[in-house]
């Protein structure tokens, strides 16, 4: 079974204050390291988008962004931790995150073999 979503954001939505409120404990770490405003805006867009694509892919509204950590490879690409792998045992993860001037959009495909 496939259970797909996605989100799209408006980057000048978002500001520091919100970042409290969605990140967890290493992507904090990640935000907290970027340059410029910009980019941080942009991170926060992607992480908010990325996070409501899970909701959406669950149905589950009561998940707990601050638990879901989406961290970064060597090449950009962006995957879950291992808590967050945790979190959603049964499911094979992918997604993507893409940004494109003042939006962010991201998708999250949850992959469960169905065995009969």
């Amino acid at each position: 079974m496939i259970k797909v979503g996605t989100d799209i954001v408006k980057i000048s939505r978002l500001n520091d204050r919100f970042s409290k409120k969605i990140l967890g404990l290493r992507e904090m770490e990640i935000y907290n390291s970027l340059k410029t405003d910009q980019r941080k805006r942009e991170f926060l867009a992607g992480r908010f988008a990325v996070k409501e694509s899970f909701v959406k892919a669950t149905g589950n509204k009561a998940l707990n962004f601050k638990k879901i950590n989406i961290l970064i490879d060597k090449t950009g690409e962006p995957y879950p931790d291992a808590d967050t792998k945790k979190m959603f045992k049964d499911y094979e993860i992918s997604l993507s995150i893409s940004h494109e001037k003042d939006y962010v959009i991201a998708i999250v495909i949850l992959n469960m073999e169905v065995k009969l």
